[in-house]
């Protein structure tokens, strides 16, 4: 005796179809969300494992970095000049100097022989600064403990 056997109904082709276009679009969309976040990584990272440039480096890569901002680090030369619009010095980093003209005036403990970073761009010859930022350690506070305690605010307990 033969028996028939019934197969259940097999799915509409247009629902499958659907589905797998479904399917796809959601993958596509994981792929592009993926490789944005990738991208913004790879972007943070290599920004910052250049913080900043030494002023050899920004000499050898003047023509590439035109008048992009960058940060340039250096030791201030000897021969600052100040007038009302800003401050003219020069920066040393192995054996090259950078000429700089700074917009502000520079922050108190800007000196000659200090390392500084400056944030701007090459304009020229020189190099345009818009902010100093001066480079210090904990040496300082070693060095000049006392300093220290006598911008702290006395109490009436303490012993004179």
């Amino acid at each position: 005796m033969a028996v028939d056997t019934i197969s259940p109904p097999s799915q509409p082709l247009r629902s499958r179809r659907g589905w797998l276009a479904s399917r796809r679009r959601q993958v596509v969309a994981g792929l592009v969300i993926l490789a944005a976040l990738g991208f913004l990584a790879f972007q943070g990272l290599s920004n910052a494992t250049q913080y900043f440039k030494t002023a050899d480096q920004a000499v050898a890569d003047k023509a590439r970095l035109g008048t992009s901002q960058f940060r340039l680090e250096g030791t201030v030369e000897p021969g600052i000049r100040h007038d009302p619009s800003g401050t003219e010095f020069d920066v040393i980093a192995n054996n090259v100097s950078v000429h700089v003209i700074d917009s502000q005036q520079p922050p108190q403990l800007f000196k000659v022989g200090i390392p500084v970073v400056l944030e701007g761009h090459w304009q020229g010859s020189y190099y345009s600064a818009f902010q100093i930022m001066v480079k210090h350690t904990a040496n300082y506070v070693e060095s000049h403990p006392d300093r220290l305690k006598s911008q702290l605010p006395t109490t009436a307990t303490s012993a004179p």
